[in-house]
């Protein structure tokens, strides 16, 4: 039976993954086995255990999970010598490895079009399980960031005015497998070189590059556009009335706007009101509006809170709201009892009543009207390449280079060490390279 690209859900660390295009790959590491005077091998023999390799394109909807992975994985852990390995997960179509590692990944920067990551994950296993369709539609709700939304800033030592077109931002990492003998999986990897650059078209083509490079930093922030309106569809009712007053908020169908009442007859019946999760960045801006018909008692209260976790902790400042229109804004940021609001951290909005209350609310609508970047990408050391170059049917192109430097002290630990007579000699001691 032939299956289609609707049938094959991709997970890694149990995160669905919304992807374009997939591919896992395996390979094993066989030699031909010769004996004397043969020219040619009837045998083969395993030189070392299975390596495979899942590869896949993403659209990006805010904080790219993938990116964490770039310090996430072969770094000292608090200057010590352990080195975090963090190892990925990964499930396609319900064929997974439990031990990988991201060796390569990009993120490609073109004008007014979505924004595409391509991530490649190396593992030292066979696979396991067995393929199992699935039939389930992917979600339609998500917003896929665009770079014609895009912030670019700069510091380099160009002549002139420049603009940027497009580029890329590239990650790769050298992993390799430690066998110890008898194993065919191995128990611990090894990292090697990590090296981050990004290229750049610009519409200056200069030519100054001095012999020993120049200094470079470039930023990329992806953010949502100014003035989205908020989908408020769905609603989740952390404590209601018990005689059953109240009735839950109700969207419409093409304008997200929401409806609800709520009439409580003594003032232990309050109710807390969650609204669909969504992205927040520190210091956007929302416009609420919405027309609240007070019955009796006391208006409602609303907030912007954080929806991970039981605790719920301040977003903004607490709203009072009155009866008739009401319309304010309301600024992303902690309040004195909140964690930090950190990029592309989910929020939701809450409305509840601290006393008896009558009232019905109507038409709330809920718009993003000052954005910030939901995932930046950062480039910083020297410029170390320019390339110009002319088609007949296009304009004049310069590239540029960018490769990231580590400023951080690199420690290398040795714990023991071989003189020339072969003896050897514990010395425990932090070389600085």
């Amino acid at each position: 039976m032939l299956y289609s690209a609707n049938n094959a859900k991709l997970k890694v660390n149990d995160h669905e993954i919304m992807a374009s295009n997939a591919q896992i790959s395996l390979n094993s590491r066989v030699e031909p086995n010769y004996v004397a005077g043969a020219r040619h091998s009837q045998t083969f023999n395993a030189s070392n255990g299975v390596e495979g390799q899942l590869s896949f394109s993403y659209y990006l909807t805010g904080t790219d999970y993938f990116k964490s992975f770039i310090t996430g994985q072969g770094e000292a852990k608090n200057n010590s010598r352990e080195i975090v390995s963090n190892p990925i997960t990964g499930n396609f179509g319900g064929l997974g490895f439990d031990s990988g590692y991201l060796n390569n990944y990009s993120v490609s920067f073109s004008p007014n079009a979505p924004a595409v990551a391509n991530a490649s994950i190396k593992f030292f296993d066979d696979l396991t399980g067995e393929f199992s369709p699935s039939y389930s539609a992917a979600p339609d709700s998500t917003h896929i960031l665009n770079f014609s939304n895009a912030i670019v800033s700069s510091e380099l030592e160009i002549t002139g005015n420049f603009q940027f077109i497009e580029g890329t931002f590239n990650y790769n990492s050298d992993v390799a497998a430690a066998y110890l003998a008898g194993e065919t999986k191995p128990s611990k990897v090894s990292f090697g070189v990590k090296s981050v650059d990004m290229n750049f078209e610009i519409d200056n083509p200069g030519g100054d590059l001095p012999f020993s490079g120049s200094s470079a930093h470039v930023e990329v922030g992806l953010k949502k556009f100014n003035n989205e309106a908020q989908s408020m569809e769905n609603w989740t009712l952390r404590s209601g009335p018990t005689n059953d007053n109240y009735s839950p908020f109700v969207s419409a169908s093409d304008t997200g706007d929401v409806s609800a009442t709520w009439n409580g007859s003594s003032s232990s019946e309050y109710g807390i009101a969650d609204s669909t999760p969504f992205i927040v960045n520190e210091n956007e801006i929302f416009n609420i509006s919405f027309s609240l018909n007070l019955i009796a008692g006391n208006a409602p209260s609303l907030q912007l809170i954080n929806q991970e976790g039981t605790v719920k902790k301040g977003w903004s400042t607490v709203q009072s709201v009155s009866h008739g229109t009401n319309s304010f804004n309301v600024t992303v940021s902690p309040t004195s009892t909140s964690t930090i609001v950190g990029t592309g951290s989910y929020a939701a909005f809450q409305i509840w009543n601290n006393s008896t209350s009558q009232w019905s609310l109507t038409d709330l609508n809920v718009v993003r009207t000052s954005t910030e970047p939901s995932e930046l990408f950062t480039c910083s050391g020297v410029l170390q390449n320019r390339n110009i170059a002319s088609t007949a049917d296009s304009y004049v192109k310069q590239t540029i280079n960018i490769t990231q430097s580590n400023s951080e002290i690199v420690e290398i630990f040795v714990a023991n060490s071989i003189n020339t007579q072969g003896d050897e000699r514990n010395i425990d001691k932090t070389i600085l390279a």
